[in-house]
């Protein structure tokens, strides 16, 4: 007598259909482009606002300050904050005696961790474009506010220390989301997964069909 698969072959390619709906949906959130935020500034040379009252403390020329970083990102994925500053344009460039603008930079973005953390005081010499970096990690689900400080730093001979002058204070914020609460290593590779599957049932469909 010969047996009746007639609904074998169905539940196969339901199956199927399943797995490729799956894998197809892990695989487009696990590579979807991050979205980003900028900000941008200009710092016009001089006594900067900022400088306490009867202080001089001056930026050396015209810069562009600019910020970006990441408003959303994958569980278990990491973003970048970047900081540049650069000159503005000048006829003729930076003078050849322009001293180097020392600035620090102080992320702080509650509960996300951040690498490296705390201030990074770096220089900007005359004629070149200073960028620095952090990477940021998507832990929990969330949403994490904070600022970045950007402050320009001068050597204080009677203190014999540096002192801090305030430029601007930017608000970032950043969206930390997860498909099903997994990271998004996990799910690139369960979409990999679901095709795996749904090539192979597809084909078992085929071939119990075929002999029905």
């Amino acid at each position: 007598m010969k047996r009746n698969h007639s609904g074998l072959p169905k539940l196969l390619f339901g199956l199927s259909l399943v797995c490729l709906a799956f894998g197809l949906i892990s695989l487009a959130w696990a590579v979807w482009p991050t979205s980003e935020d900028a900000a941008q500034f200009t710092i016009e040379a001089g006594v900067l606002p900022g400088a306490p009252a009867g202080t001089s403390y001056a930026a050396v020329t015209d810069y562009t300050l600019s910020l970006n970083w990441p408003t959303w990102l994958r569980k278990g994925d990491t973003g970048t904050l970047r900081v540049t500053l650069a000159e503005a344009g000048q006829a003729g460039g930076a003078a050849a005696d322009q001293p180097a603008q020392v600035i620090v930079v102080e992320p702080v973005i509650s509960s996300l961790p951040i690498d490296p953390p705390g201030r990074v005081q770096a220089s900007a010499a005359a004629g070149h474009d200073l960028e620095l970096a952090w990477e940021l990690t998507g832990g929990g689900e969330g949403d994490y506010e904070g600022k970045v400080a950007v402050l320009f730093a001068f050597y204080d001979e009677e203190q014999a220390a540096l002192v801090t002058v305030p430029v601007v204070v930017v608000d970032v914020a950043t969206r930390v989301d997860a498909l099903w609460g997994l990271e998004a290593n996990l799910v690139l590779w369960l979409g990999f997964v679901g095709l795996v599957l749904w090539g192979a049932l597809f084909v078992i469909g085929r071939v119990v069909e075929g002999k029905e």
